[in-house]
């Protein structure tokens, strides 16, 4: 599920980066670098156009750790199903505007192309808190900064033979953390393969929709989560 959903937020980005506009609504580490050289070059607009997408994500983070945060304080099962449901409709509107538009792409921005970044970005945002974890191990699905020094951090005890309770889990963390990291990529990759019809933006909502049917029905997943995110939470003793 977590290469699935990182596979989602690489396609997104990299379809709307390539034939829409230059704005990322998945990896804001880029985003803020392009707001510091659009302020530098006067390119004002597109540096407005990437704040956007960084608190359109900031605002899907809040949103998505409310809901959680929300379900846990009255006692209720604490599911990704119904964020992964908000993201997939989310998803679904921009093909929908998109062809309903006809826009070509554009840099700086225009308004078409600023709402679809905005509602993608707010999208990503909801899911990088839908889904936290592969077992304890915490992962990343929007973005790859933060994935990359943990495998550098991984890799680095491992060379210096660093002891440490349950050494067999730092490969595993290894493997989990690369693999998540090439679903991102290769999401990225197919959508550049693809082309730039954004028909082809219908792809994410129909795979967000078939993992949320799935934890729905599946009972196992859901109390794993359930525990997952009251360790996450300071709920219940975790091993970080």
């Amino acid at each position: 599920m977590a290469i699935s959903l990182a596979a989602v937020a690489g396609f997104i980005d990299a379809h709307l980066f390539l034939h829409v506009t230059s704005i990322f609504v998945a990896n804001m580490s880029g985003n803020m670098i392009r707001v510091g050289i659009e302020i530098g070059d006067g390119g004002w607009t597109t540096a407005a156009g990437s704040l956007a997408a960084l608190i359109a994500f900031t605002v899907g983070v809040i949103v998505a750790i409310t809901h959680h945060d929300h379900q846990l304080r009255r006692g209720r099962s604490v599911r990704p199903d119904r964020l992964l449901v908000v993201e997939a409709l989310l998803a679904l509107t921009l093909p929908v505007l998109l062809i309903w538009s006809d826009v070509d792409f554009s840099e700086p921005p225009g308004a078409v192309h600023g709402t679809v970044i905005a509602i993608g970005a707010f999208a990503m945002g909801i899911q990088a808190s839908a889904l936290r974890r592969v077992g304890e191990i915490a992962v990343a699905t929007t973005y790859g900064t933060g994935t990359i020094v943990r495998i550098g951090e991984k890799a680095a005890l491992a060379l210096r033979r660093a002891e440490r309770v349950g050494e067999g889990r730092r490969s595993t963390t290894v493997g989990v953390l690369v693999i998540v990291l090439a679903g991102y990529i290769g999401g990225a990759a197919v959508a550049s393969a693809l082309g730039s019809s954004p028909v082809l933006l219908f792809i994410p909502p129909a795979v967000l929709s078939g993992f949320a049917v799935y934890v729905h029905l599946d009972t196992g997943f859901q109390s794993e989560f359930q525990q997952s995110w009251a360790r996450l939470r300071g709920r219940a003793p975790f091993d970080a």
